[in-house]
């Protein structure tokens, strides 16, 4: 049993290791504000390049049983950033008391402590392209001059997330990221072309990363049933 514990201690430490590792990758790309940044990069305002919070179109109409997409919050995977749960509701139980958002917008969740966590996804293959989710999230909606990978992936660093938690507002448990923050935060931008670049090798790089954290994932759940099945045996007389 002894040995049992070394490899599940060793299984759980390569699969931190693995979910350790989209953090490093940020780091890497992303300058801090009291950084120099490439030629060709620029600072601006998250408010500049982002609608924040879009309200639905005005003449918005749907069939009241039309399936359509709905994003919970537990629907979002906080290790890979993605919605992992596709699940559609007719709208007449959508329509009203959730968030609306479109296809290609970044949902980031507002509330503690899924906000650290990592809820925060891009919309995508929405039903009819449009969506509704919880009330927790703020919804970013990307401009031309700016990538919704890139906005994504500046977002889910754990130096902004920290940042973010500072300027929570609400009682303790209930806290939440006020947009003000959101609409007011510096984001590095370089050109189109450059973000399309950086952000196909994070793409591959996450791809990478979710193998990885599948097969620790798989080697941890076996190591987890070694304990069960070694006391069947013994009790059976096998050992």
């Amino acid at each position: 049993m002894a040995a049992v514990e070394r490899a599940r201690a060793a299984a759980r430490a390569r699969l931190e290791a693995v979910k350790a590792l989209p953090a490093a990758f940020l780091r890497q790309v992303f300058p801090q504000p009291a950084q120099p940044l490439p030629p060709g990069w620029r600072w601006v305002r998250l408010r500049e390049v982002c609608e924040i919070n879009p309200s639905r179109p005005p003449n918005f109409t749907r069939a009241d049983d039309a399936p359509t997409s709905f994003v919970p919050m537990d629907a979002v995977d906080a290790v890979a950033g993605a919605i992992a749960k596709r699940l559609l509701r007719p709208f007449r139980e959508v329509r009203k008391g959730y968030t609306y958002f479109a296809e290609g917008d970044v949902l980031f969740a507002k509330i503690t402590p899924c906000m650290q966590n990592g809820k925060h996804a891009i919309a995508r293959g929405l039903t009819d392209g449009i969506g509704f989710g919880t009330t927790e999230f703020h919804v970013l909606r990307p401009s031309k001059q700016v990538l919704g990978e890139w906005i994504h992936f500046f977002v889910r660093q754990p130096h902004f997330l920290l940042k973010a938690t500072e300027h929570f507002t609400g009682a303790v448990g209930q806290q939440r990221l006020p947009p003000e923050f959101l609409r007011e935060t510096l984001i590095p931008l370089p050109p189109l072309s450059e973000q399309r670049r950086i952000a196909a090798i994070l793409k591959e790089q996450t791809a990478a990363v979710e193998r990885a954290r599948a097969a620790a994932e798989a080697a941890l759940e076996a190591i987890e049933a070694l304990p069960a099945a070694l006391l069947r045996r013994a009790f059976s007389g096998e050992l």
